[in-house]
């Protein structure tokens, strides 16, 4: 059920405006979608894809100055250290390079994490702030870049994939569990305090059993998303679909 917001200048999950801004969202990663597919093949896909990659970088990269410049700085919640913040640098080099390790990440960590973003979004800050457009937009980019990726590149995930998604998570865990304990902070919402919206990890218990149950919840989740998408795409298809001039 959609709530107004109490203080109609801030933002509240669940509300009318939070059904408008994840709707429009979605709406553009719909039309990305359509263009490219409408598109492929031609040159206009090209064009296309250079200009999404463009806004991509462009986006990404005010998300990480505004972030780490005053008065925002803030060692415990600046630093581009969340799974959202890496995969948006990501989505960049996965753009650019085609980078298998990349596009497997973005699948994993934009498709499988970050929408997570637009259903229980842990913003508060008012429409009109530069915070608001930048949550916003920095986790369209992260979740459309896969999805478009999948739909109009043609980029199809495997088992070893999965595994290396495992890897690369449990890898990143190793990072921020302990500099989390050492400085009491909550990068990748696996420290000891939690979001200040709620989200799911308030129903998995205290810390750090909740960690166990996060591993859980995401492996399996990836697991699913590898199943749904061989079973819709089939197997690997080794080919990257390139416009031809």
């Amino acid at each position: 059920m959609l709530m107004l917001a109490s203080d109609p200048a801030a933002f509240t999950p669940f509300s009318q405006t939070h059904a408008i801004v994840a709707g429009s969202h979605v709406l553009a990663m719909v039309l990305l979608v359509v263009l490219g597919r409408a598109w492929r093949g031609r040159e206009a896909e090209q064009s296309l894809h250079v200009l999404w990659t463009a806004f991509v970088t462009i986006v990404q990269l005010i998300n990480v100055v505004f972030w780490s410049t005053p008065p925002r700085l803030n060692p415990a919640e600046s630093l581009p250290l969340h799974i959202c913040d890496l995969a948006g640098l990501i989505a960049i080099v996965a753009l650019i390079t085609e980078a298998r390790w990349a596009r497997l990440l973005m699948f994993y960590w934009g498709i499988g994490l970050s929408t997570q973003a637009f259903v229980t979004p842990v913003i508060t800050d008012a429409p009109e702030t530069m915070r608001f457009q930048l949550f916003f937009l920095s986790h369209l980019t992260i979740v459309a870049t896969p999805i478009y990726d999948v739909l109009v590149r043609g980029f199809r995930v495997t088992w070893r994939d999965y595994a290396w998604a495992v890897v690369f998570t449990l890898a990143y865990g190793g990072v921020v569990i302990p500099l989390n304990m050492l400085t009491g902070w909550n990068y990748g919402y696996a420290g000891e305090s939690v979001p200040g919206n709620p989200t799911i990890i308030d129903k998995l218990g205290a810390w750090p059993l909740r960690l166990l149950w996060m591993a859980a919840i995401v492996f399996t989740l990836f697991a699913i998303l590898t199943a749904v998408a061989r079973a819709i795409f089939g197997d690997e298809s080794g080919v990257t679909r390139r416009s031809r001039p």
